[in-house]
């Protein structure tokens, strides 16, 4: 039943009998007013709009069309609704930040504006003088002090941040695609944009490695976990340190995992741990970055290069078997060999590198190693979250080696690094040379060691981001496949571009997405077009390490180790993340295609 309104201006609207609509207010067409409700003097409420149960607005009130508001909610002046917001039963707007019963201060009202398509969950408050985005979501029983972005999920008292939600409602996943009705959207900084509201092509410019996007994602859980340190202040080997190491030699599957200071550290503490030194050889690879090289060197030992597979830039299982002979017969006829003076070489080790995230071919690597009694320590630098055979990488050698640097696929926001074995020795030694080669006592020093501990804050970053680490392998793999199927007609070119290949019982988990071009002037070529439209590239490694200036005294000559030569001439990455959208990848294969 309809009641009389008092306002000319009231017009083709339902209102029930018990509902109370005060002079000049204006109420659009299709409205609702049900029981108890009462609509104050000067409020304007829009077209379609369903008010609830014992519901108050205004005065001075200003709502949108198409808004729902549910039963036992007050809206009071100082908030202006948009169009198509919903409210949920019995939540809660405050005009007043710090009101009094006996001093009157609606002269300090704080507006609130809540903007289009906004969902307010059941018994919510928001405090004044917030803005709450287009399409966000606050949970129910949510405490909003602070202003929220446009499709943010929020929850809690005080409010934070878990995620995002498309302009349907469903939460989005990881890539930013809605899981119920497929739009996409894109990270802008620390908000997100719908595709269809940004420009044809992707903005400039485009992110090469987007931690922006992470961290906008995880930025409470961040917060929280460095808030938590700060407020213990145990800032030196703290449990949070302890934390990470449980759940890293959990993920990879070994007894023992040993943070330290950076990835380097790690190499330099496993070869300490094998007491390397003066006159032994350590057999690598020169398509590398130098720290590979630079911690052999750092302790007087000789690395002895070997070239690498031209499809999986790994170290070449074959040529690694001749190098080992070559040194222990001392005839470079077999293999180029280091100068390395008078002193002749003792085979010890081999650091075998999983370049740009794919494990290298363990089984051969480790059975040529055991024929020889050489150790195996597995640089796992850029491979944390791949896989070699069902195992996760850095279970693969005797010890293996992770870098944490913050462009990594597991990184932190600074220099961090990881050892893993299954060797107990081998980690009471590598627990002892992080600290100074540490003993039962601080001070009782059983070893040289070296200040190799991972910070306590960099620690609790990585506990935060490991949370959605599993999810972002997932991802990187997924954009590789989209990669793969957009770009593969590259190859057919008159100059091809030659894509990764991953050999079966492996998982890379793409610390980068790296081709290889017809030769350097092509690079060049296609590496300026792909600037000139936003896309970013970089090159991996664009001068192998026996030419490099420090390697020069082991007397390597161009030409020694051709495939790395190759490889260095006409490799270059393109942007890869977890957070890489289709469409961006779309156009980055439409402008390669546009260049051919």
């Amino acid at each position: 039943m309809q009641s009389t309104a008092k306002s000319k201006d009231v017009k083709n609207v339902f209102v029930h009998r018990s509902a109370v609509v005060d002079d000049q207010v204006k109420i659009g067409e299709g409205t609702k007013i049900w029981h108890f409700s009462h609509i104050l003097s000067r409020s304007m409420i829009g077209e379609q709009c369903n008010i609830g149960q014992n519901v108050v607005i205004g005065p001075d009130v200003t709502i949108g069309r198409q808004c729902k508001i549910q039963n036992n909610v007050s809206v009071y002046k100082g908030v202006t609704l948009e169009d198509d917001v919903f409210c949920g039963p019995s939540m809660v707007f405050t005009n007043i930040y710090n009101p009094r019963a006996a001093i009157r201060k609606m002269d300090q009202v704080r507006p609130t504006l809540v903007k289009r398509g906004a969902t307010i969950g059941a018994n919510a408050t928001i405090v004044c003088g917030t803005t709450l985005g287009r399409y966000c979501f606050i949970g129910a029983g949510t405490v909003v002090t602070r202003d929220v972005p446009d499709y943010a999920l929020v929850v809690g008292n005080p409010s934070r941040q878990i995620g995002w939600v498309c302009t349907c409602g469903e939460r989005l996943s990881g890539n930013l695609i809605c899981p119920a009705c497929k739009q996409e959207f894109r990270q802008m900084g620390d908000h997100i944009e719908l595709e269809t509201t940004l420009h044809s092509t992707p903005r400039n410019p485009m992110h090469f490695i987007d931690l922006a996007s992470q961290q906008a994602r995880i930025k409470q859980q961040i917060d929280n976990r460095i808030q938590a340190v700060l407020a213990h202040g145990k800032y030196i080997m703290g449990p949070e340190v302890q934390e990470l190491e449980e759940k890293l030699a959990e993920y990879v599957g070994v007894k023992h995992a040993v943070g330290c200071a950076s990835g380097t550290d790690a190499l330099l503490m496993a070869l300490m741990a094998f007491e390397i030194g003066p006159g032994d050889a350590i057999f690598t690879t020169p398509f590398t970055f130098i720290a590979t090289v630079e911690v052999i060197r750092l302790l007087g030992a000789t690395p002895v290069f070997v070239d690498i597979d031209p499809l999986t830039f790994n170290i070449d299982p074959s040529k690694l078997e001749s190098a080992i002979n070559a040194v222990k017969t001392g005839d470079p006829s077999l293999h180029p060999l280091p100068d390395h003076g008078a002193r002749p070489l003792s085979p010890r080790g081999i650091i075998a590198v999983d370049l740009f995230g794919l494990p290298a071919e363990y089984d051969r690597i480790n059975a040529i190693a055991r024929a020889s009694d050489l150790f195996v320590i597995q640089d796992a630098a850029q491979s944390f979250g791949g896989q070699y055979k069902g195992q996760r990488s850095c279970g693969q050698g005797d010890i293996g080696c992770t870098s944490f640097f913050p462009a990594k696929p597991l990184g932190c926001y600074g220099d961090g690094g990881m050892c893993f074995t299954d060797n107990d020795e081998l980690a009471v030694s590598l627990s002892s040379i992080r600290l100074h080669g540490k003993g039962t006592h601080k001070y009782d020093n059983m070893r040289i060691g070296i200040n190799g501990r991972l910070d306590t804050l960099q620690a609790a970053i990585l506990n935060a981001k490991f949370d959605i680490f599993p999810e972002e392998v997932e991802l990187r793999n997924q954009a590789a496949m989209r990669y793969a199927e957009l770009l593969s007609s590259l190859a057919s070119y008159e100059l091809p571009i030659t894509l990764p290949r991953i050999p079966a019982g492996c998982q890379s988990v793409w610390a980068q997405y790296s081709v290889l071009s017809h030769d350097e002037n092509h690079r060049t070529r296609v590496q300026n077009a792909l600037k000139e439209v936003g896309i970013p590239t970089a090159i991996y490694y664009p001068k192998p390490l026996h030419l490099q200036t420090a390697c020069a005294s082991l007397g390597y000559q161009a030409g020694a180790f051709p495939i790395s030569e190759d490889c260095s001439n006409r490799i270059f990455s393109l942007p890869m993340h977890p957070y890489l959208t289709e469409k961006d990848q779309k156009y980055i294969a439409e402008m390669l295609n546009h260049d051919r």
